[in-house]
């Protein structure tokens, strides 16, 4: 049988993503997934792994983090940049050159096609079980809901693709959105009536899953073009559902923020859907920076701690990328304040009510190479090496630092933050690599249960359920807390707004594959990008640069990203160019 490999939207199984760069009508005998194999019970269970398989590509290498957490306001450029998605460049961000988003349109459409195989010729499956054959098919309707759901946030308009494409084709255009919304919410509620309630194995999509997405889903279609009536009705429904059935699905929250990414944790009680990733290079490709399987979360946001005084690099901290800078607003939102937006707490005392920026950023290195880059050889190993204090201290207190023996440390104060200096996000660490430079093979996590109750908040607080929003959010808020200080973490409905909920998301969810998303669900993301007292203007301080020129780039149709060029090239024309572009 002449089995034919097609580079874009109908891309086979095994067909290295390298090889996606090929032209449309290029056949070559790559693949083992076809409609013979998948009508085998090896060709169902090999197909469904396969559509697994493109979360690792989706969630673990540059592209993720940059078309989900760059060019927010959580977020301002490192010392690397990709396709002009941290500060907008119409230069660099455009059709032709946004590798990027050309890379996630690749993996999503291969994996659809891989999933349309499963769905047409998997019923006709001989030798497997039906109830086995059940819960494949209710697995891999969920996973194309969210290959298709990415697609739709980012493009709009795409192209519906439901049946396996085995043959060359250039006959494909741009369904309305409203059509692709349409589907992955018949996906995923045809998913729900059947799929098992929690996983058979880490890494698996369930029940639980499928609740949190049909939530997500119907809260993002609110704000769009597709909008439907009973959207946020639906939302708060399958959330409610979720969060009040959490034995049923063995999920929960961690009693502590920290323990939820604690390395060996990531299949944890709190977490519905994951990237599984291991050390086995046929499973995770971990062969280079090729946008295979490799998973570099630990290093995006890891600043350069190896150019600082008697540090070195190693395998504790990683390999410093230094893609992606926390911005003020980000850092300062973990400050506890009043209902005004006053500050309650000070000094030394700032973000001690709220955990989760101590227990969530690294803000303190240890010496770990006496001497190095101008260090003191007199400094000990395991002594603080450098301080990030997230505020300006006094000249006394600086003076203090400067006498202390038998070595001082460096203090890199807010108005000395840097492209290579800042403190580091550390909810992807992972030190259980073998090397300095070597990728990590811990999960990474999608969705995780404090999302869904913020979900729910979002859905109430648009139904003017003000008082139910208030509630969720405290919740996650009271997990939070300092010891003693859950009382103090508790919001009032008169707090409750788009601008608190969207601030809860960002001390919570910060660096989770969702900020742009979320500014642009809500309508924020033209507006909170323009304002430079929330997202940096560029400027030379510390020794360096630090901000972006995201303000003074952004367009509207920045809203939308641009279709990659391959697309429309590859089906002349058919495939059309999103406004702007």
């Amino acid at each position: 049988m002449k089995r034919i490999v097609l580079a874009t939207l109908g891309t086979a199984l095994f067909l290295s993503v390298s090889s996606c760069q090929k032209d449309l009508l290029e056949e070559e005998p790559q693949s083992v997934l076809t409609p013979a194999f998948l009508r085998t019970q090896q060709g169902v269970e090999a197909g469904t792994t396969g559509v697994y398989s493109g979360l690792r590509q989706l969630y673990g290498n540059d592209a993720a983090f940059f078309t989900t957490e760059a060019g927010t306001d959580l977020w301002t450029t490192g010392i690397s940049a990709s396709s002009g998605l941290s500060d907008y460049n119409n230069n660099d961000l455009t059709p032709v050159n946004d590798g990027s988003h050309s890379f996630i349109w690749t993996v999503c459409y291969t994996q659809i096609n891989n999933a349309n195989g499963v769905l047409q010729f998997g019923p006709e499956a001989a030798g497997i079980a039906p109830a086995r054959l059940e819960q494949l098919i209710a697995q891999v309707k969920l996973l194309r809901a969210q290959y298709y759901f990415v697609l739709a946030q980012d493009f709009g308009d795409v192209p519906l693709m439901l049946s396996f494409v085995d043959a060359p084709t250039k006959d494909i255009v741009r369904a309305p959105l409203a059509d692709i919304y349409t589907q992955i919410l018949k996906d995923l509620t045809e998913s729900l009536a059947v799929i098992a309630d929690k996983p058979a194995q880490p890494g698996r999509v369930t029940r639980a899953t499928a609740l949190h997405l049909l939530a997500k889903v119907h809260l993002t279609r609110a704000t769009s073009s597709a909008r439907q009536a009973n959207d946020y009705a639906m939302a708060a429904q399958y959330a409610k559902e979720l969060i009040d059935n959490q034995t049923r699905y063995g999920v929960g929250l961690e009693a502590d923020p920290a323990a939820v990414f604690t390395e060996g944790n990531e299949n944890g009680k709190e977490v519905l859907f994951n990237a599984q990733f291991n050390t086995d290079a046929t499973f995770s490709r971990l062969n280079g920076f090729d946008y295979g399987g490799e998973n570099i979360a630990a290093f995006q946001f890891r600043s350069r701690y190896d150019q600082l005084p008697n540090m070195a690099r190693d395998i504790a901290n990683g390999r410093p990328f230094a893609r992606h800078v926390p911005t003020y607003f980000l850092e300062d939102s973990y400050i506890l304040r009043d209902a005004g937006g006053a500050a309650l707490e000070t000094g030394a005392a700032l973000r001690t009510t709220d955990t989760r920026y101590n227990k969530w950023f690294t803000t303190v290195y240890r010496v770990n190479s006496p001497g190095a880059n101008s260090g003191n050889t007199r400094a000990v190993v395991g002594d603080t090496a450098a301080w990030y204090p997230g505020r300006q201290l006094s000249a006394a207190r600086l003076a203090q630092i400067a006498a202390r023996q038998p070595a001082p440390y460096l203090v890199i104060q807010p108005n000395q933050y840097t492209t290579e200096r800042f403190p580091t996000l550390n909810k992807f660490d992972s030190r259980n690599r073998t090397s300095a430079n070597g990728f990590s093979t811990r999960p990474n996590i999608i969705y995780r249960l404090a999302e869904t109750y913020l979900l729910a908040a979002e859905a109430n607080f648009y139904l003017n359920n003000v008082a139910q929003a208030r509630d969720y959010i405290n919740i996650v808020r009271r997990r939070a807390a300092a010891p003693g200080r859950a009382a103090q973490m508790e919001i009032t409905t008169a707090q409750v707004n788009i601008d608190f909920i969207l601030a809860e998301r960002a001390r919570e969810l910060c660096g989770e594959f969702t900020r742009w998303y979320d500014l642009k669900r809500t309508g924020q993301l033209l507006s909170r990008i323009r304002n430079t007292s929330i997202t940096p203007a560029l400027r030379n301080q510390g020794g360096g640069v630090y901000g972006s020129n995201a303000a003074a780039n952004i367009r509207d149709f920045h809203v939308l990203r641009p279709i990659p060029q391959t697309e429309i090239d590859r089906t002349s024309g058919l495939i059309t160019q999103n406004d702007g572009y």
